[in-house]
């Protein structure tokens, strides 16, 4: 046993290809929070919020819905803050707490343990069963055995890439194009039955190879972990000497050398070994060794959740400089995030002076000098629905004898589309009072079937002096 689990394979992959189930305090946790999580994802693009999915990434119509709020190709600044805030709440996690978000929270470690490697021990046993079918030849029984597993993965992957494509598409239109003939979508039919394999062959036979080949996850923890970091440990003050070998039993630790927190690891380390690269702080090791703490009469925490001077008697430091710039950076996006989002107006009103003479004197009347501003008014719609938008001749405008002359409003806009519009103010020369310009604000109104809504935008009038 302890030959077998120690060597590692061949090819590189350092994976334990049977892990042993592990059951206790952080396995029950980890059940919820695996659950809670796939069906979370699963039910997401069904649920509605404005009458619109919760999440829908329209890529051709450059839409993108999050609970109930749609934004355009144009709102490029608010994924800054999205992207910005993710990376710096992963590097205070990471920094904190180690590698929790890997065992408790990756999109590719919840799918392999909570679902591809529960239906593998359903159909092939425990760990043990598994090994052995593993390693006898081909025979009725294994090749049943295969065949249900990798019918059952399928099916898992199938409905896993329609949930993922319904993020782009929208569960009703899939759903309608899922019923219809391949011919009609072949594109999307490729698209979903290229995802669907990619999902099988990843999580029903590459696993945790990933997480210790590619991932480059692991790899950053040596520069975003300190002493400080909570890791999963082996005590090693407490544990050795193990029992075996020569050791006097008068001498011996609490490790009893049972390699159950090895056989337990779905990456095929040993946590004894200290902390490695490959560790994905799963927890398995931890429940395996308390169990096995409980048997012998001993205290738990052999392995347990602790920073490296933790384990040496140090005091531990929680609050230090990076972990501060690392909270402050991701508590900055987030507010960002929410300012952007809170001053995100329905209408974006972009005014620009025409490209000719910045004015024209018109004609004099009546002893009045009148003065004509060309602009282009460019209207963008970020609302979810259609509007109509015109400009306001206000009492202030008639009192100044200001005119303003908009040949294409009111003009209709659809959601998410943009319209350019030109319009002339003629204006008394007086009202520049010697000057050459005059502050000016323009008034907008945009109606829809919910609202109507008013804007105010300021603009300069040139002139001469």
């Amino acid at each position: 046993m302890q030959e077998s689990i120690q060597k590692h394979p061949e090819d590189g992959f350092h994976i334990n290809q049977f892990p042993m189930a592990a059951h206790g305090f952080f396995r029950k946790y980890r059940n919820l929070s695996q659950w809670v999580l796939i069906v979370v994802f699963i039910l997401l693009p069904w649920i509605k919020i404005n009458g619109l999915p919760s999440i829908l990434i329209n890529i051709p119509d450059r839409r993108f819905t999050f609970f109930g709020i749609s934004f355009w190709g144009h709102d490029a600044p608010l994924l800054f803050f999205v992207l910005a805030g993710f990376a710096l709440a992963l590097l205070f996690v990471t920094s904190v707490w180690g590698r929790v978000w890997c065992g408790w929270a990756c999109p590719q470690t919840i799918p392999v343990d909570g679902l591809f490697r529960r239906i593998e021990t359903l159909v092939e046993g425990n760990h043990i069963a598994r090994k052995k079918l593993h390693e006898t030849s081909f025979d009725k029984e294994k090749i049943l055995k295969r065949v249900v597993k990798w019918l059952l993965f399928f099916t898992v992957s199938l409905i896993l890439s329609h949930t993922f494509f319904a993020y782009f598409t929208g569960p009703g239109e899939l759903l309608s194009m899922s019923l219809g003939s391949p011919s009609e979508n072949i594109f999307t039919f490729l698209i979903v039955n290229t995802t669907t394999l990619i999902i099988l062959l990843n999580f029903g036979w590459f696993k945790e190879r990933l997480c210790t080949i590619i991932c480059p996850y692991g790899r950053l923890q040596s520069v975003l972990m300190d002493e400080d970091s909570l890791v999963v440990a082996y005590d090693a003050k407490r544990g050795e000497p193990r029992k075996g070998g020569n050791v006097k039993s008068e001498e011996r630790g609490d490790c009893i050398n049972c390699f159950k927190c090895v056989a337990v690891c779905p990456t095929g380390i040993d946590i004894r070994n200290g902390i490695q690269m490959e560790c994905i702080a799963c927890t398995s090791c931890i429940d395996a060794c308390n169990e096995i703490m409980r048997i012998t009469n001993k205290p738990k925490g052999l392995i347990r959740y602790e920073s490296e001077n933790g384990l040496k008697g140090k005091k531990k430091i929680f609050w230090k400089m990076k972990t501060n710039i690392y909270l402050g950076l991701t508590i900055f996006s987030v507010i960002g995030l929410f300012l952007f989002i809170f001053n995100r107006s329905g209408l974006d009103i972009t005014v620009l002076r025409a490209h000719e003479s910045p004015y024209q004197v018109l004609e004099t009347a009546k002893e009045k000098t009148l003065i004509a501003n060309h602009f282009t008014l460019n209207f963008k719609n970020q609302s979810t629905e259609k509007i109509e938008v015109d400009i306001i001749r206000s009492e202030h405008i008639i009192s100044k004898e200001i005119e303003v002359i908009a040949v294409t409003l009111p003009v209709t806009i659809p959601p998410g589309q943009a319209k350019k519009n030109h319009i002339f103010i003629k204006f008394p020369k007086s009202i520049l009072e010697g000057r050459s310009y005059h502050k000016f604000i323009l008034h907008i109104v945009t109606k829809s079937k919910e609202r109507t809504q008013k804007y105010r935008k300021e603009i300069t009038l040139a002139g001469p002096v």
